[in-house]
């Protein structure tokens, strides 16, 4: 194919062509037109045979993505871990040539209306929300649309999607691994109940993999458990603030579901003149970027969540381009990155040494 079928197709110049495809920002077009030029060139298959050329052509028109987030906009000014796997996936859709259109927690109505124009769908968040949806959930499988379920996994059936997950049993045991490393034998957790799903409470998968393990050793004590309905920093902190006021023992060590309980933990210990690490050592999870910057710098478990919404976008593209029918499941790396707040014992003492 050559720019005299693609301008013919689209009913304009091959000048017209040639300049929208080459992205010339001198060039002025309606947007009906540049589509137009765009889809006719992604219909008949049309690249250009200039390899200087090549690199300068925008990505063709492919449709909409619906990017459906099962959380309220707030959360993510809260905590970014979601803004991140937002952001990446929507970054890989339009590099892809895909328009991302977004709809948060409380404007999915306004997305089902939309949802006919969609070549495919991105969920963002946990299944807790999902199973409130009624509406998304029967509309999704009702069209039978790709879709990719970014950072959680639905039950066995419930839909025939590709997942983007994290080992969350791999996190776990790199933290239980480090502490057992320095000799810390009682180790405790702080987290959430866990999420409600279909009338139940599901506990978080962190521990559920924590219990688990420290029953295998014999080591689980009930009483180094303490839990709170958020995961923000001050659900950390209250926490802190209720073991200490409430005069509990407080264990060696602990994990926490994640860096912001973490550090709202830190917070109360050090305002009662408890020392970290020297009477409790602490690693979160996320391994967010306030992590390195805390007193004492936090341990914490990195989870690559850049990854979990680059990763859905392109296993997204590959079920809408090659119409692939199973399901796909991917695991995203994690890696333990030690600082100040949980040292190593003897080798790799510098701070940030990944594991």
């Amino acid at each position: 194919m050559t720019l005299k079928h693609v301008a013919e197709k689209a009913g304009v110049s091959q000048a017209a062509v040639s300049r929208v495809l080459k992205q010339d920002r001198t060039f002025s077009v309606s947007e009906e037109t540049r589509q137009k030029i765009l889809r006719a060139a992604d219909e008949l298959g049309y690249r250009s045979q200039n390899w200087l050329e090549q690199d300068t052509i925008a990505p063709l028109s492919r449709g909409k993505v619906g990017v459906f987030l099962l959380y309220n906009e707030l959360t993510e000014v809260e905590d970014s871990y979601y803004q991140i796997v937002r952001l990446n996936a929507k970054n890989e859709l339009e590099k892809n040539g895909f328009q991302a259109v977004e709809f948060f927690y409380d404007s999915v109505e306004k997305g089902l209306e939309e949802i006919g124009s969609f070549r495919g769908v991105i969920l963002v968040g946990h299944p807790g929300n999902w199973f409130r949806l009624e509406g998304l959930r029967t509309t999704i499988k009702d069209m039978g649309l790709p879709v990719v379920c970014a950072d959680f996994q639905l039950r066995e059936g419930e839909l025939d999607a590709d997942y983007v997950i994290n080992d969350f049993e791999s996190i776990v045991k790199k933290a239980l691994d480090c502490f057992e490393q320095n000799g810390y034998e009682e180790i405790g957790y702080i987290g959430t109940y866990g999420i409600r799903i279909a009338g139940g409470l599901q506990e978080d998968d962190r521990y559920r993999y924590f219990r688990k393990m420290m029953e295998d050793k014999g080591r689980f004590r009930e009483e180094f458990v303490w839990l709170a309905k958020n995961s923000l920093i001050e659900h950390g902190y209250e926490l802190g603030e209720k073991i200490l006021k409430e005069k509990q023992k407080l264990p060696r060590a602990i994990f926490a579901e994640n860096d912001n309980m973490a550090i709202g933990l830190m917070r109360a210990l050090k305002e009662n003149g408890v020392g970290v690490p020297d009477e409790v050592a602490i690693i979160g999870c996320n391994d967010i970027q306030t992590a390195a910057f805390v007193t004492p710098p936090l341990t914490s478990v990195r989870i690559y969540n850049h990854l979990t919404g680059t990763m859905a976008a392109r296993l997204l593209t590959d079920r809408i381009m090659t119409k692939r029918e199973e399901g796909v499941k991917l695991v995203v790396p994690n890696k333990l990155v030690i600082r100040e707040s949980c040292r190593e014992s003897t080798l790799n003492r510098e701070e940030g040494h990944g594991v």
